[in-house]
């Protein structure tokens, strides 16, 4: 990319303070290539939180307004970590004022304003990222390399789930805010390496939903069809007896791909045509040389190219999107593409 910033730091400012938002700042924070010139927050108690976690920051400026805070400050980029339904507009206004973007996922919650924000993108040459942070493990890089840049051939099946004693707490089970519920959330994740790792497209979708007492959904079975001709299988189980639980498997021409997921630890199996297991050592393979933020740094000064641009934040969005048209017509639906 061309370099936005050159012979100095880049000027990194936060929308949103919480949790999420401070993994982020650390590690800006600790990049010889950054620093964080502002945070705001519409809850002053965040701000305070934030500060009495990272000390560090005691100094930076304070804000409640974004649009405030980027007419005041100008950083070169801002991270954005608020309600899923609010990152839209705060994405739009940064490109619109010339300050590139990193995104939480999901990077909005309808294909029509993933591509508004592609649009603003392409218009301003401004950096537009998602923070999917597993595009970085070297894990989930040999699979994208190995099905999706078909060492085993075509795809014909796909099966992904995720289970995970996932509650909605707070704005995540407002609707209003959290766009849906944990497919939304912890979900888009799932998508996100379905779609990425296994380099499909799915055209149509069929979905049941169940929301176990909760505003948004906290459970999802998924059906879909995908060129190939392929088909496969989600299932979000968000109303679990143990913690953060994943599988996804990819069936092809020469082979089967093979990822669990238990307690964050991976393991990677192929299948060759002749049915023999080949564990991957998955420790031997290096990680990206950057984290996302890192990522999103190097991009704005030149030095890489986005490993997770907005395609695939409008991947993410339009499969999400059907599935959720799907459960209220209760019939097959449409990828918007």
């Amino acid at each position: 990319m061309p370099a936005l910033v050159s012979g100095r730091k880049v000027r990194v400012a936060f929308v949103g303070t919480g949790g999420n938002a401070r993994a982020h700042m650390r590690d800006v924070h600790r990049d010889p290539l950054a620093e964080i010139s502002a945070l705001c927050d519409t809850s002053a108690q965040a701000l305070a939180d934030t500060v009495a976690r990272l000390p560090e920051l005691a100094a930076v400026p304070q804000f409640s307004d974004y649009r405030t805070m980027i007419t005041e400050v100008k950083p070169d980029g801002v991270v954005i970590s608020i309600p899923h339904t609010l990152h839209f507009a705060a994405a739009a206004y940064a490109l619109e004022h010339g300050v590139s973007v990193e995104s939480e996922k999901p990077l909005t919650c309808s294909p029509e304003d993933a591509r508004a924000l592609i649009t603003r993108r392409d218009r301003t040459g401004l950096v537009l990222t998602v923070g999917y942070q597993r595009h970085y493990q070297g894990v989930w890089r040999w699979v994208h390399e190995h099905v999706a840049g078909g060492a085993s051939g075509p795809v014909h099946f796909v099966e992904a789930w995720q289970c995970q004693n996932w509650g909605g707490g707070g704005w995540r089970g407002v609707p209003e805010l959290s766009g849906g519920g944990q497919l939304n959330d912890s979900g888009s994740h799932l998508c996100d390496m379905m779609l990425w790792a296994g380099g499909i497209r799915p055209t149509e979708v069929f979905a049941f939903q169940e929301n176990r007492g909760l505003q948004v959904d906290r459970i999802s079975a998924i059906s879909f069809r995908f060129p190939g001709p392929g088909v496969g299988t989600m299932a979000i189980i968000g109303d679990s007896v143990r913690g953060m639980d994943e599988g996804m498997q990819f069936w092809c021409r020469d082979g089967r791909v093979r990822v669990d997921g238990i307690d964050n630890q991976v393991k990677v199996t192929y299948f060759s045509p002749d049915g023999a297991a080949h564990p991957v050592a998955v420790e031997e393979i290096p990680d990206y040389p950057v984290n996302k933020d890192g990522n999103f740094v190097r991009c704005i000064l030149g030095q890489d190219e986005p490993q997770v641009p907005a395609e695939c934040g409008l991947a993410v969005a339009a499969f999400t999107e059907a599935v959720y048209r799907s459960v209220r017509n209760n019939a097959p639906a449409k990828v918007d593409w």
